[in-house]
C-alpha cells in the first residue's frame, strides 16, 4: 500500500461520514496494515500483467449488451471504521477501497461504481480474443479479491480492539448477463463506466446471496461454465427471482491449476482457504443476527416452476440436482409476517408425516433449510388430487374404491396417533396406478404431543369438510377426520356438498345442528354407513378408521 496515496478526488467514490476522503488520504498510513503479501496476480493466472492502459476519450456509444458484471460488498465495514482512530482509519479505508478494485483492474475490468465498503465491476469481451473470457475474468477477479479481503481480515482482528468487533468479511456477485455499458469520466490509472440493466441487478441480488448463505462467491450456473474449466464451484441450488422466474447458482469454491503450471500448489490452496476462511467469518457475524433480505434460495434442487400457493407456502415442481425423481417442495415463504410460527408448523408436519410407511400416504423425502427458506421434498402425482374427479356425481363402485383407500391411509396416521384435522379432496393426491394417497400435514396434529400453534376455541381446517367439534373449537381426536371423510363420501357420490351456506359461520353452525344428509336412494345401503360418519356426536361415530373399513366390508369390493 503507497504510504501516501493520490489526494485527487474521485467523484465516484462517496466520503466518508468520519470526513472527506481528501482530508482522510493526506494522513500517513498506519503501519498496522502494511501491503499485503498475497500472490501475485501474475503467477496465480500464469500470464504477465500489463500496467493500466490509458483510457481513451468518453464515447457516448453503449458497448456490447453481454459482459460479465462483478459485485462485491465488504460487510462490518462500518462497526470497524467506528473502533479505529483517525490514522488507522485512513490506512484501513485506502487498503479497502485498493482491494475491492486491484485484481478487477488488473484482469481488465472496468469500475462501473464505487463506494468505501463496495465495488461494482464491468468485464466486457475483447474482439482480439478468440473465445470470450470476461466470465473467467470476472470469476478469478472474485477470487483474489476474497483473498486479499482475508489478509486485511487476520491484521484488523490482531489489533488490540479486534475481539469486541465484528469480524471483516466480503460477499461477491459474478453475472454474464445483458446490461447497458457506456464509457465516462476518465480516472487518472483507469476508465470508468456506467453500467445498468438486468443482469447488473442480478449480479447486486448474487451478493446479498452470497452474504445470506454464507457463500463467499455465488454465481449463476451459466456464468461459471463460460469462466472455464478452472473455476471451482461448490454448492449450488436455485434462486427465486423478482419476476417469479428461476436462477441456477453456484458458490465458487476455488481455483483450479492450469495444466503443466508451475505456480505453486500452496497458492491455490491459500485461495481455497480464504474462500473457505470468509464463510466462517461470514457466519460468525450473522450469528444471533437478523435474518436474511428475504430472497428464496434453495440448495441442491432446480425448480421448475411454481404449481401452486396457499397460506404462508409456496408449492414448486422441482428436479434434485443429485438425480433421481421430480418432487414437490413445499417452501415456506421468507419473510412473512407469521415466519416463526410457519416456521413451527413445518418442523411439525415433517416429523409427523416421517414416521408413516403406507402406500395410501404420500412419501415424505426430506425437510431442509436454505438461506431464509424451509422446505420439505415430497412425492409429486402429476395426476393432481381428488378434486379433479369430483366434478359429478361418482360412479359408486369408484366412489367406494376411493373411500376404503382414504379409509386405509387414516388407519395408518391414527395408529401412530396423528389426527389430519385438513381432510379434504385436495389433500387427496391421485397415482398413476389408481391409488391415492393423504397429503399435506400442515395442521395435522398428534394426539400425544403439546404444540403452541392453536389452542382452544381455534378452528383449524376448511369449512366444507370441519368437523362440529372443530367448528366450536373443541378439542379433536381421529373421529374429527371420519367426519371429514363422510363429507367427502356424500360429494363423491352425489356431486355436491352436504352443507351450502351463505357465510363460513352459517356453514360452521350447519355441521353443527344440521342434520346427516340423505343419500338418492340409489345408495340407500351407504346411508347407514354416511350417518355414523357423520355423526354430530364424536362418541356416535365409528370408533376408528379400522371400524369404518370393517363395516364397508359388507358392502364387497
Amino acid at each position: 500500500m503507497p504510504s501516501k496515496p493520490s489526494t485527487e478526488a474521485d467523484p465516484y467514490f462517496a466520503p466518508t461520514e468520519a470526513g472527506g476522503l481528501d482530508a482522510l488520504f493526506e494522513r500517513t498510513p498506519d503501519p498496522q496494515f502494511a501491503p499485503t503479501e498475497a500472490a501475485s496476480l501474475d503467477s496465480l493466472l500464469d500470464r504477465p500483467l500489463e500496467k493500466a492502459k490509458p483510457a481513451t476519450a468518453p464515447a457516448p456509444e453503449p458497448d456490447g449488451p453481454v459482459a460479465t458484471f462483478f459485485y462485491a460488498r465488504v460487510h462490518n465495514f462500518a462497526a470497524i471504521c467506528q473502533s479505529m482512530s483517525a490514522p488507522e482509519l485512513t490506512s484501513f479505508v485506502n487498503e479497502v477501497r485498493r482491494l475491492l478494485s486491484a485484481s478487477a483492474l488488473a484482469l481488465d475490468g472496468e469500475i462501473a461504481q464505487r463506494r468505501p465498503d463496495s465495488i461494482l465491476c464491468v468485464f466486457t469481451h475483447n474482439p482480439e480474443d478468440r473465445v470470450p473470457t470476461d466470465a473467467k475474468r470476472g470469476l478469478h477477479a472474485a477470487i483474489l479479491t476474497v483473498h486479499e479481503c482475508m489478509e486485511l481480515a487476520a491484521r484488523v482482528a490482531a489489533r488490540p480492539q479486534g475481539a469486541s468487533i465484528p469480524p471483516l468479511s466480503i460477499a461477491i456477485g459474478v453475472h454474464l448477463g445483458t446490461g447497458d455499458i457506456t464509457r465516462r469520466a476518465v480516472n487518472k490509472s483507469h476508465a470508468t463506466v456506467h453500467a445498468t440493466g438486468e443482469a447488473v441487478e442480478i449480479a447486486r441480488l448474487l451478493e446479498v446471496v452470497a452474504a445470506d448463505m454464507h457463500w463467499s462467491v455465488v454465481t449463476s450456473i451459466a456464468t461459471r461454465h463460460a469462466g472455464g474449466t478452472r473455476v471451482d464451484a461448490g454448492r449450488c441450488g436455485t434462486l427465486g427471482l423478482p419476476d417469479d422466474t428461476f436462477l441456477e447458482v453456484v458458490e465458487i469454491s476455488g481455483l483450479v491449476p492450469r495444466v503443466g503450471s508451475t505456480t505453486p500448489l500452496a497458492h491455490y490452496d491459500a485461495l481455497r482457504e480464504s474462500l473457505r476462511r470468509n464463510q466462517q467469518l461470514s457466519k460468525a457475524a450473522a450469528d444471533g443476527g437478523t435474518r436474511g433480505a428475504g430472497h428464496l434460495l434453495i440448495e441442491d434442487y432446480r425448480l421448475l416452476r411454481k404449481i401452486g400457493e396457499g397460506g404462508n407456502a409456496s408449492i414448486f415442481l422441482a428436479q434434485p440436482l443429485a438425480g433421481g425423481t421430480t418432487q414437490v417442495l413445499k417452501v415456506l415463504r421468507p419473510g412473512a409476517a407469521d415466519h416463526e410460527m410457519g416456521l413451527q408448523r413445518f418442523i411439525q408436519e415433517f416429523a409427523l408425516a416421517t414416521g408413516i410407511d403406507h402406500p395410501n400416504v404420500a412419501r415424505i423425502y426430506r425437510q431442509g433449510f436454505s438461506g431464509d427458506s424451509a422446505y420439505i421434498a415430497m412425492e409429486y402425482f402429476p395426476l393432481g388430487d381428488l378434486r379433479s374427479r369430483m366434478q359429478k356425481a361418482m360412479d359408486p363402485g369408484v366412489a367406494l374404491y376411493y373411500l376404503r383407500q382414504i379409509a386405509a391411509g387414516l388407519e395408518a396416521i391414527h395408529q401412530i396417533g396423528i389426527v389430519h384435522r385438513d381432510l379434504k379432496p385436495d389433500n387427496v393426491m391421485l397415482r398413476a396406478d389408481g391409488m391415492v394417497a393423504i397429503a399435506d400435514f400442515g395442521v395435522a396434529k398428534q394426539m400425544t404431543m403439546q404444540i403452541t400453534d392453536t389452542g382452544a376455541g381455534e378452528s383449524v381446517g376448511t369449512p366444507y369438510y370441519l368437523s362440529p367439534e372443530q367448528a366450536l373449537g373443541r378439542p379433536v381426536d381421529a373421529r374429527c377426520d371420519l367426519y371429514s371423510l363422510g363429507v367427502m363420501a356424500y360429494e363423491m357420490l352425489t356431486g355436491s356438498k352436504p352443507y351450502l351456506a351463505r357465510t363460513a359461520r352459517d356453514l360452521l353452525q350447519m355441521h353443527v345442528s344440521d342434520p346427516v344428509p340423505q343419500l338418492p336412494a340409489t345408495h340407500k345401503k351407504l346411508q347407514p354407513i354416511l350417518d355414523r360418519m357423520m355423526a354430530k356426536d364424536p362418541a356416535k361415530r365409528y370408533a376408528s378408521a379400522t371400524a369404518l373399513l370393517d363395516a364397508m366390508k359388507v358392502l364387497g369390493p
